[in-house]
């Protein structure tokens, strides 16, 4: 099978898309793929197998929108002929932008999203889609029947837990610097906690850059805020790390926090589950993951003592009983969330709806 897939970014070390280049490689490397050909807005380093071929629009070269638009089109125009199926990931505008070579020669669309916004475009690319695909139900708000809720896939190979002692009590949050992963709840709970006897010596690190919806002037509101409540010298503001160094961070913290809301599963949780690490969550999907480990990482809200009450509570875990609490976390997610799983059952979804 030939798939045409659409991205924004194909780069090996990029912090927001680097899974995505592992995503391609697992997907060439399927035994029903013969040939995956990638378009995408800008690429960086990349390291694939022979039968992927990378075109970018050149966003990384300066282009503007309108080369932009005319090196889609002479990407995709050498090609078409022999795609079996168009697989867009997460942005709809690409997949629009190829909706009348796909009707032209009817070529069945997949796409993924995994988003709580619904947009005009969106709302555009699932009347023609013949499958829409999303990590958990709650990942594609949208009402529809074309919806297929294949989970996230993790890179067990990079993401897996390791033997080491705990010697820094270190809480770890990783995720983009935006509104939505409430990071101000964090830092008050910080300052909660450390108030706390026993708990002077916490530290806390926060992996993740603005983005171009949240500039720099919100990464410094969030400092502001660390320096009012008295915990600037406890909280260190990492900035992007590669996506390759993820798992490395992962294995230095003690606990991590994710305190999106809910409406889908966030990765960045299930790759620390993943790696042994104990992680307290606020997100309702996650609850069956927990299972009876809930009652001590489930904070229920955003109230600031809450979140420092479920972060103590981890903290002051015997380190062999917070090993083994790790282990079962990452035991589920290796049942329901490896990336080969992933990959199969979108290729079964791309089987089942491909050109004949």
């Amino acid at each position: 099978m030939h798939v045409l897939m659409l991205t924004r970014r194909v780069d090996h070390d990029d912090w927001l898309a680097g899974f995505v280049h592992t995503w391609i490689e697992r997907l060439a490397q399927h035994p029903h793929i013969d040939q995956v050909d990638v378009i995408c807005l800008e690429q960086g380093r990349i390291d694939l197998p022979s039968n992927v071929r990378v075109s970018s629009m050149g966003k990384e070269r300066g282009a503007g929108r309108r080369a932009e638009f005319l090196n889609f089109h002479r990407a995709i125009a050498p090609i078409i002929r022999d795609v079996d199926v168009i697989f867009g990931h997460m942005i709809p505008r690409y997949t629009l932008v190829a909706a009348p070579w796909a009707m032209l020669f009817r070529i069945p669309v997949v796409q993924w999203y995994t988003h709580r916004q619904v947009t005009a475009e969106l709302r555009l690319v699932h009347s023609f889609a013949k499958r829409i695909v999303a990590a958990s139900p709650e990942s594609f708000t949208m009402p529809s029947r074309k919806v297929t809720a294949l989970g996230h896939g993790i890179d067990l190979s990079q993401f897996h837990p390791v033997e080491s002692p705990f010697f820094d009590r270190l809480i770890v949050a990783v995720g983009r610097l935006s509104p939505i992963k409430h990071y101000e709840a964090l830092i008050e709970a910080t300052a909660n906690l450390i108030s706390r006897p026993g708990f002077n010596d916490v530290k806390v690190a926060i992996a993740g850059g603005p983005t171009p919806q949240n500039s720099e002037t919100y990464a410094e509101s969030l400092k502001a805020l660390a320096h009012d409540c008295g915990v600037s010298n406890l909280i260190e503001f990492l900035g992007p790390i590669p996506h390759k160094q993820i798992p490395d961070l992962y294995r230095r913290a003690t606990v991590t926090v994710n305190l999106c809301p809910t409406g889908g599963a966030d990765k960045v949780v299930l790759e620390s589950m993943a790696s042994g690490v104990p992680t307290v969550v606020r997100n309702e999907t996650f609850l069956p993951l927990l299972a009876d480990d809930a009652e001590l990482l489930w904070a229920e809200n955003l109230d600031p003592s809450k979140i420092a009450d479920k972060l103590a509570g981890v903290l002051n875990t015997p380190p062999n009983q917070r090993a083994e609490l790790g282990t079962r976390l990452a035991d589920r997610v290796r049942a329901d969330y490896d990336l080969n799983g992933l990959i199969d059952r979108l290729v079964g979804v791309f089987e089942k709806v491909r050109r004949k």
